[in-house]
């Protein structure tokens, strides 16, 4: 083999890659034979060029000194990072950087492409008659055949593929035609396609098809078509959106709609009323970083009915079950928030407390000498509330004001006291009907500390291979908390009730300035003991893991509920206890209870069981118990869940919920996924229901979901 270094300098520019102007260096040529003449050098024999971190092969490599142009031919490969380029013939002109390729193939990740010709410079490549697929170029993956596609390489702005002449299609298929529209491949839109079908009780045999394209730079557009024997056809445009540039500037969102003149049978809705055949939905998300520190987001459900989403769209159904609607900006400085908020109701059927709006300023603790902190918080709402059956409506023009301060004491490591004062006052332009008052100004004190005590620790030098156990460290720490506030329910017969007392399962805010339910709140004089345990052992990884937690807290009333009707009884003391043990990665075990502490009674107990066997298979094992004392009603379910990867195309899962009150099975799935590219997802599911009356007693569905992106 003869080696030669000619002083030659190659630079690429390939679909899908960025070559920064090249520094004048010669690269490294090695070749099984070399050949000079006066005109040109000509490497030949598995050809190899290495230069800037390009590495080029091909059968011969030629450099014409005189035109400096380096011809490579035959069987051409350039491989740069995970970029591959495959070419018969690439020309490139040293001192204009402008550089041909024939028919090309390149690829980039999961993104494929080739064409008949390109032509550019490493800001700009053109392709003619592109064709790219997205994942492994199979009969059923799909493409898009373009006329032209142009790589652009902007100094100061990410890459991006602009598209023109456009037709997508499955395989060698041709679906739809496109219109021209940008594409960043570090970022790419083009994943809106799914499908599904099958047969369910109530709605019969039913296909489902929803499809986006790109129209402009990070948006899709396009439209959901679902047809459904028993109930008609379902219609409506969809689209998502991402114009989030390099400053972290822009907006996200995903809106789905749909409409249908439904043909089958209705029944009733959540208030007990007959509902019509033309139904719809329109349910649309959005996020926007207008300034480094300016925000807007938003959520807009419109629901024809309360039960549209659930008879036609049970996956969105169960993540949001109850319709909202509301926007909000929020301002965010060092120390402050200020926002707005703004949420309406659009629906009927549900209880909505309406903000027309409510503007806040949240200041954050910051020090103001001494070593003392001091907090505001403020905000001015109009709020309504209308009941869903007969009753008045409820209005309120509030304002509201808090001011506390705090000093923390440290007199010993292993012990903080943090004394804490407050005052809120609350004034009412309107009072509640019956109330002797125009106007009522509520004003309200609290004091009272947060301490943490005789934190310790303790560590065990305990080796086991086995369990992954290196060295022991438990840590305990107690804390202790107090606040007295006995005048915060005074004004109730003239304050109007919007935010009131909900039903909640988890610790309450202590401190009379965080607690939401500002029109009802509690007579406070309140002790708050807690304590928690952690267990731990090195982590090669994180540095150290947990093999246990426990941790409790309760808090002792010293005051009575002011009504029978409070739905948090102050009478009450609730003893709130968390476990979570995880000995091994493939094992853990959580748990958390709720027990009143006067009678000994569970009101709540949820735990869960889970093995793993790492991507192979999962199982968890859950019990949920819930007591409602204001409605009286007992939840006690079992639940089952099992995944297993069988290969890298097949898969299964099985997810069981048993009523032990009703005793039966609520839910039933059985789902078993297969992939049929790296593109295409599979899944069959089939279905079995019990004590649903909006459900029929099976369905089964096949959907088919893309996975590329």
């Amino acid at each position: 083999m003869i080696r030669r270094i000619a002083p030659l300098t190659i630079a690429l520019l390939v679909a899908f890659s960025s070559l920064r102007a090249a520094e004048f260096a010669p690269p490294e040529l090695t070749a099984q034979s070399t050949r000079l003449t006066p005109e040109e050098s000509v490497f030949t024999g598995e050809a190899r060029l290495a230069h800037q971190g390009i590495i080029l092969n091909a059968d011969e490599i030629v450099y014409r000194s005189g035109e400096r142009l380096a011809i490579a031919r035959g069987n051409v490969v350039l491989t740069r990072g995970d970029q591959r380029l495959v070419a018969e013939v690439v020309r490139y002109h040293l001192d204009t950087r402008i550089f041909t390729v024939g028919r090309f193939r390149v690829g980039q990740q999961e993104v494929l492409a080739e064409g008949a010709s390109a032509q550019g410079n490493p800001e700009r490549l053109d392709v003619n008659q592109a064709t790219v697929s997205f994942g492994e170029p199979e009969p059923i993956n799909p493409v898009i055949r373009s006329g032209k596609m142009s790589y652009l390489r902007p100094a100061d702005r990410p890459e991006v593929v602009r598209f023109e002449q456009n037709r997508v299609g499955i395989g060698a298929v041709n679906l739809l035609p496109l219109p021209t529209f940008q594409e960043t491949p570090s970022d790419p839109s083009l994943n809106g396609f799914e499908v599904s079908g099958g047969f369910d009780g109530r709605l019969g045999a039913f296909l489902d098809v929803g499809v986006t394209s790109p129209v402009a730079p990070g948006v899709g557009l396009g439209g959901e078509l679902g047809l459904f024997s028993k109930r008609g056809v379902l219609f409506g445009p969809i689209g998502k959106y991402d114009t989030f540039g390099a400053d972290g500037l822009g907006a996200r969102g995903v809106f789905r709609t749909g409409y249908i003149k439904d043909t089958g049978k209705t029944c009733l809705d959540l208030i007990g009323r007959p509902i019509a055949d033309s139904r719809g939905y329109i349910d649309w998300e959005h996020h926007q970083v207008i300034a480094p520190s300016l925000t807007l987001d938003g959520r807009l459900n419109y629901w024809s009915d309360s039960e549209v989403t659930r008879d036609f769209r049970k996956d969105d159904f169960n993540k949001v079950q109850a319709p909202d609607n509301w926007l909000e900006a929020g301002y965010s400085s060092n120390n402050y928030i200020v926002s707005a908020f703004t949420r309406v109701r659009t629906n009927d059927f549900s209880v909505v407390q309406e903000r027309l709006p409510e503007i806040r300023f949240d200041g954050l603790p910051v020090e103001v000498g001494a070593g003392i902190y001091h907090r505001i918080n403020a905000g001015i709402a109009s709020l309504r509330e209308d009941p869903v059956l007969a009753g008045p409506n409820i209005t309120s023009q509030r304002a509201d004001l808090y001011y506390g301060v705090s000093r923390p004491f440290s007199p010993r490591e292993w012990f903080s006291l943090t004394p804490v004062a407050g005052a809120r006052i609350t004034h009412y332009a309107e009072t509640a009907p019956g109330s002797s008052e125009g106007n009522y100004t509520r004003t309200v004190g609290e004091f009272g500390f947060d301490a943490k005590a005789w934190e310790h620790s303790a560590t065990w030098d305990y080796q086991n291979k086995r369990w992954g156990i290196n060295g022991l460290r438990h840590i305990a720490t107690p804390t202790l908390s107090y606040r007295f506030s006995p005048a915060a329910d005074n004004g109730r017969s003239h304050i109007p009730v919007i935010d009131d007392d909900v039903f909640s399962t988890y610790l309450r805010p202590l401190g009379i300035a965080d607690q939401r339910n500002i029109d009802r709140l509690p007579a406070t004089d309140t002790l708050r003991l807690g304590y928690e345990h952690v267990l731990q052992t090195r982590d090669k990884v994180y540095g150290s893991r947990d093999l246990a937690r426990l941790s409790f807290a309760f808090d002792e009333h010293s005051t009575a509920p002011v009504a029978a009707s409070q739905l948090a009884r102050r009478d009450a003391t609730d003893v709130h206890t968390f476990f979570a043990l995880t000995p091994v990665h493939w094992l853990s075990y959580d748990l958390y209870n709720r027990t009143t502490l006067q009678s000994g009674k569970t009101q709540e107990l949820n735990t869960g069981l889970t093995f793993r066997d790492a991507d192979i298979w999962t199982m968890r094992l859950g019990t949920h118990y819930l007591e409602d004392p204001v409605a009286a009603r007992v939840l006690e379910q079992y639940t089952f869940d099992l995944t297993r990867r069988f290969n890298e195309l097949y898969s299964a899962r099985i997810n069981l919920v048993y009523d032990s009150r009703a005793s039966i099975f609520t839910q039933q799935n059985y789902i078993f996924q297969q992939r049929l590219s790296r593109f295409w997802l599979l899944s069959y599911v089939f279905s079995l229901y019990d004590g649903d009356t909006r459900q029929d007693d099976y369905g089964f569905t096949v959907r088919v979901e893309t996975t590329a992106f």
